[in-house]
């Protein structure tokens, strides 16, 4: 694997990560909520370094297999980034969280996030010279 790649799927886990705890300390405490029993801050921080990891090494196979990154990555990339932010809305919370329906509004952002870093960084990272 390319160092360049696994330090842009790095600095992208990490990027997200920070957005992600900081929109969740933000989102709770202007609402006035506590999603921590069902989000906690490590379980934000894991899925968000999980999921820049994963799209770090399909980049890395198609890089293998293929040569070059097809541009359809980053349309597959949108697609599922898009489509798993719906997960939230279907999600039944435990029935002693108070609020459920603000939860959507905390979580659904953060799917968005490693995709929108990766979108914006690979670019700079991973073009060969």
């Amino acid at each position: 694997m390319r160092p360049v790649l696994f330090r842009c799927g790095m600095a992208t886990g990490l990027i997200a990560a920070a957005l992600s705890v900081g929109y969740a300390v933000f989102y709770q405490t202007a609402l006035g909520v506590d999603f921590s029993r069902v989000a906690p801050a490590a379980a934000i921080v894991s899925a968000n370094i999980g999921a820049a990891m994963v799209m770090m090494i399909v980049c890395w196979l198609l890089e293998r297999w293929k040569g070059e990154v097809p541009r359809s990555f980053n349309g597959w990339l949108v697609l599922f980034s898009v489509g798993s932010a719906a997960i939230p809305f279907v999600v039944s919370l435990p029935l002693d969280i108070p609020a459920p329906e603000l939860f959507p509004g905390l979580t659904a952002p953060m799917h968005l996030l490693p995709a929108l870093i990766w979108l914006a960084l690979q670019p700079w990272w991973t073009i060969k010279k």
